[in-house]
């Protein structure tokens, strides 16, 4: 799992595509610049949650890092606010955010698929299309 704070981590990933991290710079530039503006580039989401990245060979246990699935390996026991589609690569991906403590969010990118069919359903209930 990749875990981004600031514009300059996603700048300095060399393992994942130019395709990629234009979404993850777009991603950050927008929640950057809606809370602090210009200044946005040197923003560091350490205040409001990083954005996450999984990886072809995580497991859904990593998820578990931020208390998400709390043990379980199917479904996640924390709700996701909401999910989005994206395609990245010819893959099809979702962006999905959690809000931790009501003032703590993650982002997390995520292949379709990788977590299998009863992640996916269940999160497929949280997207907005």
């Amino acid at each position: 799992m990749i875990t981004l704070y600031t514009f300059e981590d996603i700048e300095r990933i060399n393992t994942i595509s130019e395709e990629l991290k234009d979404e993850l710079k777009s991603y950050f530039r927008e929640i950057a610049e809606g809370i602090v503006g210009e200044s946005w580039q040197g923003y560091n989401l350490s205040e409001v949650g990083p954005i996450l990245v999984i990886e072809k060979e995580d497991t859904v246990d990593v998820l578990d890092e931020y208390g998400l699935m709390q043990c379980s390996k199917a479904i996640p026991i924390s709700l996701p606010e909401f999910a989005l589609r994206a395609k990245v690569d010819g893959k099809d991906m979702l962006k999905i955010i959690w809000v931790c403590n009501d003032s703590f969010g993650v982002s997390v990118y995520y292949t379709i698929g990788q977590f299998g069919k009863e992640f996916d359903e269940y999160i497929m209930e949280f997207l907005m299309d």
